[in-house]
Parts: C-alpha cells; structure tokens; sequence
C-alpha cells in the first residue's frame, strides 16, 4: 500500500513530528511504499528545511505542498493513507483529507479538535487520560503501549547506577529558539561533572555553545543518542518523546517543559516515578537547577528507582503494535 505522512521539522518549529514519525515510516516501508509530504514557502526556507533534510538523509521521499495552500495541493498527493502529525490542522483539516484519503490518521499530542480519522494515535503516557472526540469507526491507539522508540532502543540492557555520578548528558531537542542550551551552560559551567551537550539539527548556527566547550563540557552534532545515554549517569532533557528514550536505557532524568504539549507529559511521568519534574524553562532559577542536580546525584538509591521506574514503563514494541493496526486496517 501507499502511505503518505504528513508532517514538518525545523529551527521554530522543532524536530520532534519528524523525529517521531521517522520511527514509524522505517517500520511501515518494510511493507509499504511511504513518502514524506512536507510544507515549503517555495524559497525551502529555514522553517522547513532542515525537517526536510533529515527526511532525506533516512532515505525517504519528500514531496512539497505550499504552506498557504495546504488542503488544496494534498488534492494532487496519490496514496491509500494519509498520516498527519502537525499542529497546523483543524476539524475542516480533517473532514476535507477524509474525502480525499481512503484512510486517515492523526498523531496527536493535545487534543484539540474533533478527529474525522480512521485511527488516531497518541503515544504519551497521559493520552489515557484525554476525552477524544472522534467518529464511531475511529480506531484509538492511546498512551505507552504505543510509544514509537527508534530500533536500537527496543531491547536495552539493564542501566548499571554507579556509586558516583560522573556523566550528565543535556538535550533540549532538535531545536532550541529559546537559548534554553546556553542558559544551562551558564549555571552549570563550574559543577564537577563532565556534561555531554547535544546540538540538535535545527539549533541556531549563531549560538554561544562553542564558548563554553571545555574539558567538562562536550558539544555534539548529529549525536548517537543511544550511546550517550548509555555512557551518562543522569541527564536533564526537554519533556518530549526523548524522555521515553532515556527511560528505555534507565537514565535517571531531571524534566524541563519547553512547549505545552510537553506539560501533561512531565506531570504524568512525574507522578509515575520515571523522570523528576522541574517544570517551565522559563520559571527554572539557575539555583535551583542546581540544587535538584545535585540532589538527585548524591542519592544512588534515589536514581536507581528512577532507573528501575524508566526501564519498566516501556517495553520497546510500541511501533510494531501501532504498524499491526495500520496494516490491518488497510488490508
């Protein structure tokens, strides 16, 4: 079958839909013909095309539709599914691609609208939690039996919880327009630690990160993801779907919500056990960062249940689970 996925990623917009449907697409190509469909301004500007790159650079597809002239150019696109995962969609959105598609779906993250979807998917541990307003067919794919881990975070050895923290890794995501990295930096720059830094992507190539690269302080580009969690005794991460990535390989997190849909997410997870909550960026003293990193490093015990908690809340099959349902449902 033809699967097109709808979706963007660049320096305002984050990596996180393209990230996580990238997941998906690798697991679906194994018996279906998929390709990316992607907004352009026309000039391929800095909005979009480091979305697009990626896209390209796994190996897939892109075809182009005008960002003012969306429900219009998708008339143009051939395929026996449609999967969006965009912010940029309302009710009208989805009853209009209904006609078009055979199939539709929808990855949701807030629940927002009224879903007119064959299947509607959420893989965050609060979408349990949500009302969804959909069609009496929709097909409700809900909460982290369904969580889209990357291949090499499927089968993870058990996290060994040193006596001594030595390793942090930072990441914020694909992106960082609010400079939320660099502030970081400023107040951890003196701690006895040795951070490991990911650049995303889509971070600003003007930025001061290369300013505080030292021997305790270690930036990385197109980063393994999965050997430097495995390398790092804690991490501080932004509240998206790299916290089930780091609960998959055991790494005892402190939670940063940069975006709203990022809040239900870190209460939930909070509640769980799985990661520590800081709360907004923007509302997060550098002392009490701080504090809470070194809290949660001088308590083994501490991070071990954290550990414990994060390795049993995801068994890694989420995206198989997910692709059985689309396969079914177009077959």
């Amino acid at each position: 079958m033809k699967i097109a996925i709808r979706a963007d990623g660049g320096s305002q917009i984050g990596m996180g839909h393209i990230m996580r449907t990238l997941v998906l697409a690798k697991e679906l190509a194994k018996t279906n013909e998929v390709f990316y469909v992607c907004k352009t301004d026309n000039s391929l500007s800095d909005t979009y095309i480091n979305g697009i790159k990626k896209i390209k650079t796994e190996g897939f597809k892109a075809v182009y539709i005008n960002k003012d002239n969306v429900l219009e150019d998708l008339k143009n696109i051939h395929a026996d599914l449609l999967i969006t995962d965009s912010y940029d969609v309302d009710e009208n959105y989805f009853i209009e691609t209904k006609k078009k598609f055979k199939k539709t779906a929808y990855i949701d993250d807030m629940n927002l609208h009224y879903f007119d979807v064959d299947i509607l998917i959420n893989q965050n541990t609060n979408a349990v939690d949500f009302d969804y307003k959909v069609n009496d067919y929709a097909k409700l794919l809900l909460g982290s039996n369904y969580v889209m881990l990357r291949e090499e975070f499927r089968n993870t050895p058990k996290k060994l919880i040193e006596e001594n923290v030595k390793d942090i890794l930072i990441t914020v995501g694909g992106a960082d327009p609010f400079n939320i990295t660099e502030n970081i930096l400023s107040s951890i720059k003196d701690l006895d630690y040795i951070f490991h830094v990911v650049v995303g992507p889509s971070f600003d190539e003007r930025n001061n990160l290369k300013d505080y690269e030292s021997e305790k302080i270690k930036l990385y580009y197109n980063a393994n993801m999965y050997q430097i969690m495995q390398k790092c005794d804690m991490a501080i991460s932004a509240c998206g779907s790299t916290l089930y990535e780091l609960a998959s390989c055991g790494v005892p997190t402190l939670g940063l919500i940069i975006a709203n849909n990022q809040k239900g997410i870190a209460n939930k997870l909070n509640d769980e056990g799985v990661i520590k909550n800081l709360g907004w960026y923007n509302e997060i003293s550098s002392d009490y960062l701080l504090s809470n990193i070194e809290y949660l490093a001088n308590d083994k015990k501490l991070r071990q249940h954290i550990s414990d908690k994060g390795q049993n809340f995801v068994d890694g099959k989420g995206v198989e689970r997910l692709c059985r349902v689309i396969n079914n449902i177009l077959n």
